[in-house]
């Protein structure tokens, strides 16, 4: 079985955690996460703009990461867990992965707890288990993860058929710039429910979290005259500019991208199919 379906399985049979998920409560990560020790911080920031050059010193990357997990800095464990399951300037050790996840989970991080869904999952350095995969997975989204909520939200939607609840963990998880959920609510409007001004709006979203498949589908949609737009080379030009830039730098991010380029509305269905053809956003949290 695939793993979504392996965890749908254990849905089915009544996990009692998946079944309150039914009260859904947004929850964001950064409500809950514990705080980051601010010389910590500064090491894992170090860190990370050391791995970002080529080549890499993946040894003084490492190094820094560990004097920020003394200080108990959740992010660098969750990164150098990454390295000693890679072997990237440590040596290859999945039981150290492991023991740095569970420290993620003692201190309550929701990552620790999504981490530890995907080990487990997998059965990487632990027993295979769907069970406590899926357990691990509802604390994460409990605790507010964007990747817990998205991988949830897509199994009520194309699983479970409950496309109501999936698309509120989806926008849970949209709500904090994780582009991944962006790009799925973009799918489901596009695909699924087959309003298109919604999806271009998702669409725009991911692009501007840096998403490339995200520009890529603007891209054609306008060159092209996908889902009943009018073509538009210009945007289509635009897309197509800033693929090219996140396919030389993916941590690019274009946080103003909606502003400086709003998207057109659609010829038939405005900009929000569900609403009066003259309705315009307003730029409001609830507008999609």
């Amino acid at each position: 079985m695939t793993t979504i379906k392996a965890l749908l399985a254990v849905v089915l049979l009544g996990s009692s955690g998946f079944s309150m998920a039914y009260d859904f409560k947004c929850v964001h990560e950064k409500d809950t996460a514990p705080a980051l020790d601010q010389q910590a911080d500064q090491w894992f920031k170090q860190a990370r703009v050391l791995s970002k050059k080529r080549p890499a010193d993946w040894s003084k990357v490492a190094s820094l990461y560990q004097q920020a997990v003394e200080k108990n800095h959740w992010k660098a464990m969750h990164n150098l867990a990454e390295l000693y399951l890679r072997g990237d300037g440590v040596v290859k050790d999945t039981n150290r992965a492991i023991d740095l996840y569970m420290r993620m989970v003692e201190l309550e991080a929701p990552l620790g707890y999504y981490d530890m869904s995907v080990m487990v999952q997998r059965g990487i350095g632990v027993t295979q288990s769907d069970k406590n995969a899926m357990q691990y997975l509802i604390k994460a989204a409990d605790l507010g993860s964007p990747q817990a909520l998205t991988h949830i939200g897509y199994l009520y939607v194309y699983e479970k058929n409950n496309d109501q609840l999936g698309l509120k963990f989806l926008k849970c998880a949209e709500k904090q710039n994780h582009a991944d959920a962006a790009y799925k609510l973009a799918s489901y409007n596009s695909n699924i429910d087959k309003n298109y001004p919604v999806a271009m709006y998702y669409y725009q979203r991911a692009t501007a979290l840096g998403m490339r498949k995200a520009a890529l589908v603007i891209e054609s949609t306008f060159a092209d005259g996908d889902f009943g737009y009018k073509k538009d080379a210009k945007i289509a030009l635009l897309y197509s500019n800033i693929s090219s830039q996140l396919y030389k730098k993916p941590e690019l991010r274009f946080p103003d991208l909606a502003k400086e380029h709003p998207l057109p509305a659609h010829p038939i269905q405005g900009y929000h199919a569900d609403k009066d053809i003259n309705w315009k956003p307003t730029g409001r949290d609830d507008d999609y």
